[in-house]
């Protein structure tokens, strides 16, 4: 009878205690993955159409990382302000371009972290969502 007791007890102090670790409906979850912490790692981030795109090297390591400078045209911002900058520097390892869409024809939603690009991506409506959802709660 006891053993019973004490296991009905274990599993009540169980069930509560995930009751109270569960997340209330009244807050939603921050957004998770690459694009939404790079969004909330920035200092500034803004919609554009990607201007030109300079290589400047590589190195020779496997893979090769990738670095150069691109501009961006019409910038206006969505969070803070966008950098006087003429040229923002990127970089990434070859075949490893998540989240920066160099080639993007049309509006694109740029981060920016200093004088860096952290992530390129289109302008979608589900992209400026998650862009909005992913501020920090002392940047609100």
């Amino acid at each position: 009878m006891t053993g019973r007791v004490s296991t009905l007890l274990a599993i009540d102090l169980l069930a509560g205690a995930l009751a109270a670790a569960a997340p209330s409906p009244a807050d939603p979850p921050a957004p998770t993955g690459g694009l939404a912490k790079a969004f909330r790692e920035a200092d500034a981030v803004f919609t554009a159409t990607v201007g030109t795109v300079k290589p400047l090297g590589q190195t020779n390591s496997i893979p090769a990382g990738v670095f150069g400078e691109v501009t961006f045209k019409d910038a206006k911002a969505v969070r803070g302000t966008v950098p006087a900058v003429k040229a923002f520097g990127y970089g990434y390892r070859e075949k490893a371009k998540q989240n920066l869409d160099l080639e993007a024809a049309g509006p694109v939603l740029v981060a920016v972290k200093w004088k860096g690009v952290v992530a390129v991506v289109p302008a979608t409506e589900a992209n400026l969502e998650l862009a909005e959802k992913s501020v920090p709660a002392e940047k609100k």
